[in-house]
């Protein structure tokens, strides 16, 4: 005679593990001599409880760490979002021209690009300075045609040039505005002033001075109109002064004859640094006063230094 258990009140997994277990299939849980159904039962369902303890244990490590975890969430600061910085935009000169022209009305097709690009390459390059400046202000000043050999009434040359303006360029006498020209940017006020030989040296009077191509601003001016490459020389050299007019203003509160050279001396050797912020300050207000007659003129270049992707904290105009 053989003992069983009858399983088939049973429910759940304890269940499926004595159908699983009864090898006959008659609901019974048998216990014979050749298959001892219960014994199997028995020890398959204690395995069972085994892992349902660990279960549990593992869910109460899990549950006391999430609530360690929400407790630390809830006494951390809240980290401000910052916006990821927009990638720098590289350019080439005749992409800035381009879109220049059109920012203006006007179609890339009806301007020379590629002239434009090699004058505003090369200067940009000898004179250490942002492309994008050149554009901006070229664009600006004619109004997206980048038109050539420019002349009118009251400027020549693509940056417009007064003769007002540059007046200051000549040599008058000791401690003129010439000598301040001088030493913000040597190298470029002469290669404006005074002639060069077809080997591109400097020629020099029989007293060793060196020989002025232009016999007065007015001279100078007129050149503007008729030298697209002397115009863009000019024009910079003139920005260049407004420039460090503007950083005078920022660091000692006013721009006198006095601290100018202070602060072109003090640019050059990295006595002053400014900000990105600063630097986009002082630089429209160099436009400012560089076009004076148009409040709309100084943002709108500033406007086209930035789509152009002009980077202000690298911005070091005196060197």
């Amino acid at each position: 005679m053989s003992d069983y258990i009858n399983y088939t009140s049973w429910k759940g997994l304890k269940a499926l593990i004595a159908q699983l277990c009864d090898k006959d299939k008659n609901g019974k849980l048998e216990k014979a001599e050749k298959y001892d159904e219960v014994s199997i039962f028995n020890n398959k369902y204690a395995k069972m409880l085994e892992i349902e303890r660990e279960i549990k244990e593992e869910f109460s490590v899990a549950k006391q760490d999430a609530i360690e975890n929400f407790k630390q969430k809830m006494f951390e600061p809240v980290k401000k979002y910052t916006k990821p910085a927009p990638a720098k935009r590289i350019m080439s000169s005749a992409d800035m021209i381009s879109e220049e022209a059109q920012k203006h009305g006007v179609k890339a097709d009806n301007v020379d690009i590629e002239y434009w690009a090699e004058k505003i390459d090369s200067a940009a390059q000898k004179y250490n300075v942002p492309k994008e400046l050149l554009v901006g202000i070229i664009g600006q000043e004619t109004n997206g045609k980048f038109s050539k050999n420019i002349n009118a009434s009251t400027g020549a040359g693509p940056m417009q040039i007064t003769k007002i303006t540059i007046q200051d360029f000549f040599p008058k006498e000791k401690g003129s505005w010439n000598s301040v020209y001088k030493k913000m940017n040597e190298e470029l006020l002469n290669d404006i002033l005074y002639q060069k030989d077809d080997s591109g040296n400097f020629v020099k009077d029989a007293n060793g001075n060196l020989k002025l191509r232009f016999s007065s601003s007015k001279a100078l001016r007129d050149a503007c109109a008729q030298d697209d490459e002397l115009g863009i020389k000019v024009g910079l050299i003139c920005f260049e002064m407004k420039y460090v007019k503007a950083v005078a203003k920022e660091i000692y509160g006013k721009a006198t004859y006095t601290n100018i050279p202070k602060v072109i001396e003090e640019l050059k050797n990295g006595s002053i640094t400014l900000s990105a912020k600063q630097n986009e300050k002082i630089v429209e207000e160099a436009l400012k006063n560089y076009n004076s007659v148009f409040k709309s003129y100084a943002p709108a270049v500033v406007d086209s230094l930035k789509r152009s992707g002009m980077d202000f904290n690298e911005l070091d105009l005196i060197k």
